[in-house]
């Protein structure tokens, strides 16, 4: 092989490690300043450490209006949150998804680009008492394709 080539081929190299090199950062500097960018029970604990378990539910309200990049909250003063890891033995007898709480909150708190074709959209359940106290936060993340 000519010493072009490998010159050539070092290059390529060293500009594909760049690159990669360029776009981990990226993802990890995300990660540092947005705590929403971060795995799912990591998410949880930093809702937990805003929205403590028995804060009432007025406060958590007021907390997620004031978040301005979190969706506006869908509030449900009547039902709990449906918990998908959470089950009770429906009529058939098969385990069915249990209602968590007396009264419930949602709200979408962001979609964010992982990847150049992917993204994350995260949604956050609080479910209260029927005191109005919070007793449970559910984390829903979910992944798909970005169609550019």
């Amino acid at each position: 092989m000519s010493e072009k080539l490998k010159l050539y081929r070092k290059h390529i190299l060293l500009v594909l490690v760049i690159i990669i090199g360029i776009l981990l950062a990226w993802y990890l500097i995300a990660m540092v300043f947005n705590p929403m960018r971060r795995p799912t029970p990591l998410i949880r604990l930093h809702v937990l450490w805003r929205t403590p378990i028995g804060m009432d539910m007025e406060d958590v309200i007021e907390i997620i209006e004031n978040r301005r990049r979190w969706g506006d909250p869908v509030i449900n003063r009547s039902n709990g949150f449906m918990h998908p890891t959470h089950f009770v033995e429906g009529p058939d007898g098969r385990p069915s998804a249990a209602f968590v709480g007396d009264k419930s909150i949602q709200t979408r708190i962001g979609i964010y680009h992982m990847m150049p074709f992917h993204e994350r959209n995260v949604r956050i359940f609080w479910g209260f008492d029927e005191d109005g106290k919070l007793i449970e936060v559910y984390v829903r993340s979910t992944f798909s394709p970005r169609l550019v």
